[in-house]
Formats: C-alpha cells, sequence, structure tokens
C-alpha cells in the first residue's frame, strides 16, 4: 500500500511490500527510501533509490527518538531535492512518530 501522508509535501508511507509496486513508485517520483525494520531485507528492492535504514525494534523501551535527527535530515534532502520520499516501515512506533513529526511546521 502506498499512502500519502496529509499536506503538500511528497511523502508517502508504506510496508515494505510497497517497493515491490514499482510502478506506484515511479508515478509518485519517489527517490528517497527510509526503511526502519530489523528484518534481513533484499538489498535489490533498494537499488533504485537512496536508502536510509534504520535498524530498531518495534518496542516501547527502543529509544526511537535518537533517529528523528537522521531521518527527518533524510526525509528533507529528498523533498527539498525534488523528490518523493517513502518511510516503508515495519515499525508502527516509529510511523506514528514521523507522520507527526512531519506535519510540524519546520
Amino acid at each position: 500500500m502506498l499512502d500519502r501522508v496529509p499536506g503538500e509535501a511528497n511523502l508517502y508511507i508504506g510496508g515494505l511490500f510497497t517497493l515491490k509496486r514499482k510502478e506506484a513508485l515511479k508515478e509518485a517520483n519517489i527517490t528517497h527510501v527510509l526503511s526502519v525494520l530489523t528484518l534481513p531485507v533484499d538489498k535489490a528492492l533498494f537499488e533504485d533509490y537512496k536508502h536510509l535504514a534504520i535498524d530498531i525494534d518495534d518496542d516501547e523501551d527502543a529509544d526511537i527518538i535518537q533517529h528523528f535527527p537522521a531521518c527527518n535530515a533524510f526525509i528533507r534532502e529528498g523533498l527539498d531535492g525534488g523528490g518523493g520520499v517513502l518511510p516503508a516501515l515495519f515499525n508502527l512506533s516509529m510511523e506514528a512518530s514521523l507522520q507527526h513529526t512531519m506535519q510540524a511546521p519546520r
């Protein structure tokens, strides 16, 4: 599934399987993919995109906040460069936090 985050930014949220929808990603002009998961993944899924991988468990004790500066900088780089950004998330806490963070004023 490829869901656009509300607002003007070309920012989408999707799961890992979204990366297999190449045509939809091309139509959305996705240039950057942020993966937040601890599972081993096929690196070929990311070869067409600039990729930032965050390895963190979806656990209430995980320090998700420490990753926000790097994630936000990566997302801004993609958006400011005119591309689209897809956080491909397996971490539900990170998904909710990123959506909230990206909707905040710069």
